[in-house]
């Protein structure tokens, strides 16, 4: 047992090394010289290779519903075992989509909003109000209240709540519904993404953009409706519960890309820019899977440092370049190897409970089983 470690000194024991570690951590380079090491290429946007991959997507979601009757051969596992290819792809889609939220999938600003509503009006995503919570999600990575998108949870906060919301996400089943209904619709924490009215929303501008990418959703449903001959019973199976298994991967790849044993959340005073992009985690989940969700997995840190300005098809490149000079720096780069992220996602979220240290400036996940005051 350390002195800082003591869990005599309590509040007094963090606070000195929160301290401590903020001034290790306050070595970090700046965004410029991390830039600096970028190729210029990795900058550039090309529509006619955005495009590409927006039909190929396309073009693969048709194939799996083609290939449907193969899966259903066996039963109910094959079916859900065609749930979990086809939320994959549709994950993939919503990722060409992510591109154009961030314009990155090309120069042109009407080029990016119509084509950001082509990839993610048909699997419910609503473009513009996604767009608007994404962005300050990305403009306060790891900030405890500024944060959207990835709901921070203190221990005062937890403790108040009811056991069902306190154990909520450890049941495997809801990973399908935390993206939609409960996040997109519901609008579970940062407001409904489908209401005006929504608290997400600030301006009229805002409000109209949020109806038109609504009725885009609707108009989506409306279709699959008519496909599916105006049954309730084939839209949902075939529609509806593909929607939520994308929401499934979209919410195990934003969970795993901003949860780990070291992650450091900050309060106002004590982030900044760098130090709340390094807490992103890049995951390789191999398999192929990495390149099919056009590396929004692996090649996520590049992302966040530099998303309006670097597409996905040029961010193995930029990884590269921003590791040579964040491995300067122990434990500015983090990565890890998954090829059991979906058990790692589980465990994860039975093991994170909530954050402890609020009041000191950095926080971190106590763990389930951890007793606070040693943890603290």
């Amino acid at each position: 047992e350390t002195l800082l470690s003591s869990p005599r000194l309590g509040r007094l024991g963090w606070s000195l090394k929160s301290w401590g570690h903020q001034q290790v951590q306050q070595k970090l380079p700046t965004i410029d010289e991390i830039k600096a090491a970028i190729p210029a290429q990795c900058f550039e946007k090309s529509l006619p290779k955005s495009l590409f991959f927006l039909v190929l997507d396309y073009v693969i979601l048709f194939g799996c519903y083609k290939a449907l009757p193969y899966f259903e051969a066996y039963g109910w596992t094959g079916y859900f075992i065609w749930c979990w290819v086809t939320g994959m792809f549709a994950a993939s889609l919503f990722c060409i989509g992510h591109d154009c939220g961030h314009t990155t999938f090309s120069e042109y600003e009407w080029v990016n909003d119509l084509c950001g509503h082509i990839a993610h009006a048909p699997i419910m995503a609503p473009y513009w109000p996604w767009q608007k919570s994404h962005r300050q999600h990305h403009q306060y990575t790891s900030h405890l209240t500024r944060d959207k998108g990835h709901p921070w949870v203190t221990e005062e906060e937890y403790v108040d709540k009811p056991w069902f919301f306190k154990h909520f996400a450890k049941f495997p089943i809801s990973g399908l519904l935390r993206w939609n209904p409960i996040y997109t619709f519901v609008g579970l924490p940062d407001g409904s993404h489908f209401w005006p009215g929504s608290e997400l929303f600030t301006s009229t501008a805002d409000r109209v953009k949020c109806a038109v990418s609504a009725v885009a959703v609707f108009f989506c449903m409306g279709v699959a409706f008519h496909l599916s001959n105006y049954s309730v019973n084939t839209w949902f199976w075939y529609y509806y519960m593909p929607c939520l298994w994308q929401g499934l991967w979209l919410v195990v790849i934003t969970y795993m890309q901003h949860s780990h044993p070291e992650i450091e959340v900050f309060e106002e005073g004590s982030w900044n820019y760098i130090k709340g992009q390094v807490q992103t985690i890049d995951r390789t989940y191999g398999f192929g899977v990495d390149t099919l969700l056009h590396h929004i997995t692996d090649g996520h840190v590049a992302h966040h440092m530099f998303f309006t300005r670097i597409p996905h098809y040029h961010l193995m490149e930029a990884t590269e370049a921003i590791k040579g000079v964040l491995d300067k720096y122990p434990g500015a780069y983090k990565h890890e190897t998954n090829y059991h992220v979906w058990f790692k996602y589980l465990w994860y979220n039975v093991r994170f409970e909530y954050l402890i240290g609020k009041g000191t400036g950095v926080l971190r996940y106590k763990q389930s089983g951890q007793d606070t005051k040693k943890a603290i």
